[in-house]
């Protein structure tokens, strides 16, 4: 039996939209990776450091690093037709509280993606995948910046594949 094609109306488009900004006030996973990507996109630092050349060149808004080298997913084309540099973000609750049914435990993994052909910052001569960890790091543990304090529980560098270096940043906050 074949489906008949549904067409999607502009009364569709806003339910769809009603629904999502609803979902988002009661969503803790979307309210946390907003948060995260606000904090990302208004650091400088992390900016100059991912290095995009084309949107620097372009004096781009820095919302344009979104989904170009600020992911909210660990997930990235297995195809780049240019050299990029990635922070990708997940966002987990690995267990309940035992004794606080209130509490949760968050935990928050940076993916540092970088890269060989751009490994390191030729202003500092730092490798670009531990200046990235560092100004995470410093942006995040033991700041309140995401509710209350968070901490660095893990950092761990690997090589994904031939052409990236990685480091691994995870934190933790109960929320």
């Amino acid at each position: 039996m074949a489906h008949e094609y549904v067409k999607w109306t502009p009364e569709d488009k806003a339910a769809m939209q009603q629904f999502a900004d609803r979902v988002a006030l009661d969503c803790d996973d979307i309210k946390i990776k907003e948060q995260i990507r606000r904090t990302l996109l208004n650091n400088r630092f992390i900016l100059h450091a991912l290095h995009n050349t084309e949107l620097e060149s372009n004096e781009a808004d820095p919302d344009e690093y979104y989904m170009s080298n600020i992911l909210p997913f660990y997930l990235i084309k297995p195809t780049q037709t240019s050299v990029k540099n990635f922070i990708c973000y997940t966002v987990d609750y690995d267990e309940l509280e035992r004794y606080n049914s209130c509490m949760k435990l968050l935990t928050i993994t940076f993916v540092i993606l970088c890269e060989q052909k751009d490994i390191i910052d030729q202003e500092t001569m730092v490798p670009r995948h531990d200046l990235l960890a560092a100004l995470l790091y410093d942006q995040f543990n033991w700041t309140q910046c995401l509710g209350t304090k968070i901490r660095l529980v893990e950092d761990k560098e690997s090589v994904v594949d031939t052409d990236y270096a990685c480091r691994t940043l995870i934190f933790q906050q109960h929320v």
